[in-house]
């Protein structure tokens, strides 16, 4: 296996694992203070919960890979952090979108597998309905997370390229 490719892969799911770990802690600090969260996490199983954070990182790593690829994120030349930040914005919506879809999923197998009769044909239209306006909202909120991460990343990688002195990563 090339050498090149091993790093650029370990870099995209050590990314993907830190933006994973951020945007869950960013939930948990800014929810749990409000009171409500824990009612929320108690109507979940441990199952789902691992479900769901696996779901999360999964669909982060995907879309990290696809973000990064093929581009010179190391590069400070304008046109290439320009690619990098139109990059993070979709990849970042798609994450959105298909972490919704993965919640939507899980959320629904938690619902047929726990409680019996919990889906009839009311639920299932307005989790439809839902579903629609979520698909606009999460790629809204994804493409918003997605550049500020990536905004992240760049600023982290200029530090340390600050630190060892070195011109690259």
């Amino acid at each position: 296996m090339n050498e090149r490719l091993r790093v650029n892969g370990l870099v995209d799911w050590v990314l993907g694992t830190f933006h994973t770990t951020v945007v869950g802690l960013t939930l948990l600090l800014l929810l749990y203070p409000r009171g409500g969260f824990g009612a929320t996490l108690s109507g979940l199983s441990t199952l789902s919960g691992l479900a769901i954070f696996i779901a999360l990182w999964a669909t982060t790593v995907f879309t990290t890979r696809r973000a990064l690829s093929g581009v010179n994120w190391l590069d400070d030349d304008p046109t290439q952090m320009a690619i990098f930040f139109r990059r993070a914005l979709r990849w970042g919506g798609v994450n959105g979108l298909l972490f919704l879809v993965a919640l939507g999923a899980i959320l629904l197998l938690n619902a047929l597998l726990t409680t019996r009769g919990s889906i009839t044909s009311p639920a299932l239209t307005i989790f439809a309905f839902i579903g629609a306006i979520g698909v606009v909202v999460s790629y809204a909120i994804g493409a918003v997370v997605g550049v500020a991460l990536g905004a992240v990343d760049i600023a982290a990688l200029r530090v340390a390229r600050v630190v060892t002195g070195r011109r690259t990563v």
